[in-house]
């Protein structure tokens, strides 16, 4: 089954000139809740529960694990002296070393009771966004070429073009291993009324390739790659190379200028690596319905 990509009258004489596409970072797509699954915050924090407390419990149970755990704290180096002057003191007097400990414990049982709150989790969540919004870029794809929504919003309502790439291409399939989550043709998921999962649950498709039922018209199929492996066009645009073999046909919107059309068959007609690609044109059929037909010059 081909894969379709839409694109706006300034857009498309662009990728048919350069043969680049733009990998665009979640943040900048038109759907706000883009690697944003419904998170039940208050079960991830009784998950990790059981485990910080044991870590905790592990590196504070003596006098030598707290210290050792002091060795970590960011400019230790500045505290070294004073730190080893209060353990030498400690050492020296065992009651002293009782009541630390039991302090210890108390210190322990807040920390344990703040790191597990729901507002720590949403942050680090945030956080882990930010991240990835800044390394990964998507590149959205449709297997429905006809629907009149699409045209509307992805191809300037209706007077920019539709691209047919080749799906079964290799560049459509980069995987660096058998289990990688990205660099290849996935179709994206739908659910109605999702459920909150706590991060045990999650996994990579529930992240990157699950939208809300609302978007099923869409009937996306993505590719996220590491913009590192792209080329930053501009501030913040990345964009990758296509590789001409890959790309099938064009089709002109049902209200693409006769400029526009012009330019784009003769930056085709340029490209002697082109010479397979075949036009269409987008008509209005009955009942609201469009159709695609060959594009004779």
């Amino acid at each position: 089954m081909p894969v379709f990509k839409y694109m706006s009258t300034e857009v498309a004489p662009l990728f048919v000139k350069t043969l680049k596409v733009r990998f665009t970072q979640p943040s900048d797509l038109n759907d706000p809740f883009e690697l944003r699954p419904l998170i039940d915050f208050k079960g991830t924090a009784e998950e990790f529960r059981d485990a910080l407390d044991a870590k905790m419990t592990e590196m504070l149970s003596t006098v030598d694990g707290v210290f050792a755990a002091m060795v970590t704290i960011p400019n230790y180096s500045k505290m070294s002296v004073p730190i080893q002057m209060f353990r030498n003191i400690i050492a020296a007097n065992p009651a002293l070393e009782q009541e630390f400990m039991a302090k210890m414990q108390v210190h322990k049982a807040e920390a344990l009771e703040e790191i597990t709150k729901v507002a720590v989790w949403e942050i680090l969540w945030k956080k882990i966004q930010q991240s990835l919004g800044q390394l990964l870029g998507i590149f959205c794809l449709t297997e429905d070429a006809v629907h009149p929504l699409m045209w509307s919003h992805y191809a300037g309502q209706h007077y920019g073009i539709v691209v047919e790439f080749d799906e079964n291409h290799p560049w459509f399939n980069q995987k660096v291993a058998p289990p990688d989550d990205f660099r290849h043709l996935v179709r994206v998921s739908y659910v109605q009324n999702p459920h909150p999962r706590t991060w045990h649950q999650l996994n990579g498709p529930d992240v990157f390739y699950t939208k809300n039922a609302e978007w099923a018209y869409e009937r996306e199929w993505r590719i996220i790659r590491p913009l590192k492996d792209g080329t930053e066009v501009s501030s913040g645009t990345f964009c990758f190379d296509v590789p001409a073999t890959a790309v099938r046909s064009i089709t002109f919107g049902c209200r693409t200028t006769p400029t526009l059309e012009a330019e784009i068959r003769a930056a085709v007609a340029a490209n002697p690596a082109l010479t397979h690609v075949c036009f269409k044109r987008a008509k209005l059929g009955g009942g609201g319905k469009i159709e695609l037909v060959d594009a004779i010059p």
